[in-house]
């Protein structure tokens, strides 16, 4: 699918917020981190074509020194789905739509929320490719309880600065997790 550690593909509604953060923050991190190689997309279920990223979410980027001042919203496609290794989707629905379209996809489709809580249940161990810690988290589900409404990350599309800014802690919180299996520290 990809060289590298492999690819992650970043969904949610509009891509405009959620998963661009989600695509930027997780790049700008390996980057800083001296991380491995890995592709990270981003795309829209019902996208907002050519737009850029919100602004409190590009802004709390740039704070970091991570410039997505280029990123442009797109929709998604059959085949940025296949060429994946990892689909992390912004909320539960985004998941149950792409898992009815490609079959195939649903034991490397999660919520990133639901991939970073079953990434937690896992016996540490060094750092595994992107395909492998999608197959030990699709084999941690049982293990890790039903993906609940507490799977869903909140969509802050023009809601109020206070909204984004939790959302955008929750995305950093989780990109943390997903992280800590993605680089040796």
């Amino acid at each position: 699918m990809s060289d590298g550690l492999g690819s992650i593909l970043f969904v949610c509604t509009g891509n405009v917020c959620r998963s661009p953060y989600l695509e930027w923050g997780l790049r700008g991190a390996l980057e800083s981190a001296g991380g491995p190689a890995i592709r990270l997309t981003s795309a829209g279920l019902a996208p907002l074509t050519g737009h850029p990223m919100s602004s409190p979410l590009l802004d709390r980027l740039l704070d970091r020194g991570i410039d997505a001042s280029e990123f442009r919203a797109r929709g998604l496609t059959e085949a940025m789905v296949t060429r994946a290794d990892v689909v992390l989707t912004a909320a539960r629905g985004h998941r149950q739509f792409i898992v009815r379209q490609l079959p195939a996809a649903a034991t490397r489709t999660f919520t990133v929320l639901q991939f970073a809580r079953l990434l937690r249940v896992l016996p540490a161990r060094e750092v595994a490719d992107l395909p492998t810690l999608a197959r030990l988290a699709h084999q941690a589900r049982g293990m890790a309880g039903a993906s609940t409404e507490h799977d869903d990350l909140e969509d802050p599309w023009k809601r109020s600065r206070r909204v984004y800014a939790r959302s955008a802690r929750k995305m950093d919180e989780v990109l943390e997790g997903v992280l800590e299996h993605l680089i040796l520290r």
